[in-house]
């Protein structure tokens, strides 16, 4: 019989030593005999790393998982075998092995392991790529630091693709795919000292078209008379995506309308308001919503942007009522010259405890990430006219967890049942799983199918005005020098939410 206690098992990786047990991982007195240290072996199985011990009458054998000097989780087995699944290479990972009645424990035998070899691949995503005569799937990952080779694997049905990339490969095209196949892809990056954790993505060859919601009639209108940032999303997102659509609210009356679209993206940007105007949707957009949320139920994908974030409620995803009545930092004002730059941190590290590093999420692929003691940064805003519009969201992890927010068990619960996953905050509130200012809402444990990514952080202005304050509307604004930036942002975010 096995029994589980606080499993938190994470990748793991080692190369082997054996040693007395060490005060850092227990203090307690000793009340059993040991394990003979020579008698505890282990090697890799496959990606995981299987130990093998003596079984002794009357007694099972606790197992404690360390990174450094912090507790990962443990297990009592009453076999001679633990196996710690999936371990990751170039992370040292130290196991204490004691013998244990149930109430008695003995002093531990410290084996540390650690598996050699290139590391994971980071930043696999897949999209959907349009040409004359059909769709090709393009595959692109982040450049493997230190691999040799990339060991690619595609499938959809019976059609499979396995080729042997150079270490430097980052992308990969699959010609001629068919509407309505399901592509899975694995990657596994090698060296001569040993292979990597596989690293995986899907992609279903469907529809790829994106609406850009407003609640102005007509482009037109939006661009003579809308919010400079609003107009200058919709410019972008033509040029980028001459297919793309533009979609009023007002029109929206049936959700087999919205059917043809893949992703909606939706940038509000209101200037000169208070709190009460954000929350409060137009009518058109009040009407609308019950399709958009049918749409949305059925796998929808939206990208909300600015003052569009508190949709998220109105859409059922999160209460809105929930939502309102926790802290928020909403910002609706007019703005002015502002000398700073701004960063995004990419990385969480509540309470120095843990590190939640979302650096290498497809939204993030190709901007440069600093990186200091504590954090990963990406810089969206520099010097020049700045309207701050924050539209974000505290505690709700810790709320929908009953979890305290500086613990990794909130993070991973809110994650891996909710869903809802931070992507990015200010680099003042990494110490906590707390701010929603660059996140994403999956299906978690919800009965909607599609997925929603949030972008509420100021700084990702869609377009910097000039510095007497007029609007600069233009499809690549040029008063911010982090400008490619978020253009770059919203491309990654639109790419990533067309293979949901």
């Amino acid at each position: 019989m096995k029994r589980y206690i606080n499993s938190l098992f994470a990748l793991v990786a080692l190369c082997v030593l054996a040693a007395c047990q060490d005060t850092d991982y227990d203090i307690a007195p000793a009340a059993l005999s040991p394990l003979n240290a020579e008698q505890v072996t282990g090697q890799l199985v496959g990606d995981d790393y299987v130990w093998s011990f003596p079984v002794t009458d009357g007694c099972q054998t606790n197992v404690a998982l360390y990174v450094g000097n912090t507790l990962m989780g443990q297990e009592v087995v009453s076999e001679g075998t633990y196996t710690h699944r999936n371990i990751d290479t170039g992370i040292e990972y130290t196991y204490v092995f004691k013998r244990t009645d149930g109430a008695n424990f003995s002093s531990g035998v410290v084996k540390t392991y650690t598996r050699l070899g290139a590391r994971r691949i980071t930043g696999l995503s897949m999209s959907q790529v349009e040409k004359a005569n059909g769709y090709d799937a393009r595959i692109t990952w982040n450049r493997a630091a230190d691999a040799d080779n990339i060991i690619m694997k595609a499938q959809a049905g019976s059609r499979t693709i396995n080729e042997t990339l150079s270490g430097g490969a980052t992308e990969y095209v699959i010609s001629d795919v068919v509407y309505g196949e399901e592509w899975s892809v694995t990657l596994v990056a090698s060296n001569a000292e040993g292979s990597s954790l596989s690293t995986s993505a899907s992609l279903k060859i469907g529809k790829t078209a994106i609406g850009f919601l407003s609640v102005y009639a007509t482009a037109d209108e939006l661009v003579a008379q809308g919010d400079d940032d609003e107009a200058s999303a919709w410019l972008w997102t033509h040029e980028t995506y001459p297919n793309a659509t533009f979609i009023s609210f007002g029109d929206i009356t049936d959700a087999a309308q919205l059917e043809p679209y893949r992703v909606l993206f939706w940038l509000r940007d209101l200037e000169g308001v208070g709190n009460d105007e954000i929350w409060n949707m137009p009518a058109d957009v009040v009407a609308a919503t019950p399709h958009i949320q049918s749409w949305y139920r059925e796998g929808g994908n939206m990208l909300l942007w600015s003052h569009a974030t508190p949709f998220v409620g109105d859409l059922g995803r999160l209460d809105k009522e929930m939502l309102k009545s926790n802290d928020h930092n909403f910002n609706g004002g007019t703005g002015g010259w502002n000398p700073d730059t701004w960063a995004m941190a990419v990385q969480l590290h509540p309470g120095s405890k843990f590190k939640k590093d979302a650096s290498s999420h497809p939204i993030f692929r190709g901007l440069e990430v600093e990186e200091n003691d504590r954090t990963k940064l990406i810089r969206f805003k520099g010097p020049g006219w700045t309207e701050d519009h924050n539209c974000l969201f505290f505690n709700i992890p810790s709320v929908l967890t009953g979890i305290s927010n500086q613990e990794e068990a909130c993070y991973n619960q809110v994650t891996n049942e909710f869903g809802i996953y931070p992507l990015g905050t200010w680099d003042s509130q990494i110490d906590w799983v707390s701010q929603l200012n660059v996140w994403e809402a999956q299906q978690g444990n919800t009965e909607y199918l599609g997925t929603l990514l949030m972008i509420g952080n100021g700084g990702c202005e869609f377009s910097m005005r000039n510095e007497d304050g007029t609007p600069d509307i233009s499809a690549y604004p040029k008063n911010n020098i982090y400008q490619a930036n978020v253009l770059r942002l919203a491309e990654n975010a639109l790419e990533y939410l067309k293979t949901r």
